[in-house]
């Protein structure tokens, strides 16, 4: 590992954010629901065991429900698809969003409206909100601050920018899916997450890093002064009617960042509704326009002939259709289709650790069809 700082320096800078992570978690009434109740931590891994939980909010309201045919969706079409996916017994549910209102719905191999799972990697989606709103408000200055203006004295923090992290060109040393299991050890996850040592310049590289956006929410802590949860709560999941049922913590009281996040499906297709309406929910703004246009602009094309990634989205585009999707591990997927006026959302259940559905072949074999 690198970093080359005192021991004393960084006991400093591990001291503010355990305070600032305790201010957060202490702040206000205790509560049963929203960030109050999703503070016990579950394990001592980075990621959990991914169970499944009641939402505690009425899961019908806030939604304008409509039907396939009203809003121009061939539903037979739909329904041959997700029945071709429920052949893989982890699926759990499909929803398509269309002009606004939700058209379709269906949940198979006991998957059900109430449930709120793990979201995975569609945390990041979410984080890239947040960030931007603590932009917006004026928390943070800009994506081209460095990590030290609010984490000073980490391992690289004057090296690396906030943009470079959401974009994963941060040049930290990362492995996902092996890197995670040595940094679960350490007390100090940001700490150890900076001081993995630069392995190339940040900027130049992409690298798809879990630990670039779990700084990206020490940052945001550090920057608000009050829970990564808790902020996001009161600027962008109240104003959509959506409650996390769990957020999961790190050993210092940092929320996760961009994984361990639980919503229902209808919360998943809420959110995207938002991306697809410019960052607008029921015409009051709620995300600032230009996050919108940040994740569907492709940043890197790296992965070869797979999708393009842009701020904490992915991009592709599907039998000539431009679109972004939110992308978590196991099959949890919100593609928000512009020119389409649509948003799908796919849910797996990754206790049963089935295979990961093709979402762009079904994408391209039903759900476009049946728009079309």
């Amino acid at each position: 590992m690198s970093g080359g700082r005192g021991p004393a320096v960084r006991l400093v800078a591990t001291a503010s954010i355990v305070l600032l992570a305790m201010a957060a978690c202490s702040s206000g009434p205790p509560r049963e629901d929203g960030c109050n109740g999703a503070r016990q931590r579950s394990g001592n891994t980075f990621y959990e065991n991914n169970p499944t939980y009641t939402d505690r909010g009425d899961v019908e309201s806030g939604t304008t429900v409509s039907t396939p045919e009203a809003e121009g969706i061939d539903g037979a079409r739909l329904d041959a698809g997700v029945s071709a996916l429920a052949g893989n017994n982890s699926v759990q549910s499909v929803a398509v969003v269309r002009h606004g209102r939700l058209a379709y719905e269906r949940y198979v191999n006991g998957g059900g409206m109430d449930q709120s799972n793990n979201v995975h990697s569609v945390s990041k989606s979410i984080l890239q909100a947040v960030l931007a709103t603590a932009i917006e408000k004026g928390f943070i200055n800009s994506l081209d601050d460095t990590v030290s203006r609010y984490l000073p004295g980490y391992p690289n923090a004057d090296r690396i920018t906030l943009r470079n992290l959401i974009e994963m060109r941060s040049g930290l040393r990362w492995t996902e899916d092996r890197t995670e299991y040595r940094i679960e050890k350490e007390s100090d996850w940001v700490w150890a997450i900076l001081d993995q040592g630069l392995v190339a310049t940040p900027g130049t590289v992409f690298t798809y890093s879990s630990g670039n956006t779990h700084v990206l929410s020490a940052v945001i802590q550090a920057a608000t002064k009050t829970g990564t949860c808790q902020f996001a709560e009161n600027n962008l999941l109240t104003p959509l009617g959506i409650t996390v049922e769990h957020w999961g913590r790190d050993p210092q009281g940092i929320y996760s960042g961009g994984y361990n996040v639980y919503l229902n499906t209808r919360e998943m297709a809420t959110f995207g509704l938002l991306y697809l309406d410019d960052g607008t929910h029921n015409g009051t703004r709620v995300i600032p326009e230009w996050a919108v246009t940040a994740a569907a602009t492709t940043t890197t094309t790296e992965n070869g002939s797979g999708p393009g990634y842009s701020q904490g989205w992915w991009t592709r585009t599907i039998a000539g259709h431009d679109m972004y999707f939110a992308w978590g591990y196991g099959g949890q997927f919100i593609y928000v289709m512009p020119d389409l006026d649509t948003v799908l959302v796919i849910t797996q259940n990754t206790l049963r650790r089935d295979r990961e559905v093709d979402s762009a072949a079904f994408v391209e074999r039903y759900v476009i069809p049946a728009l079309l």
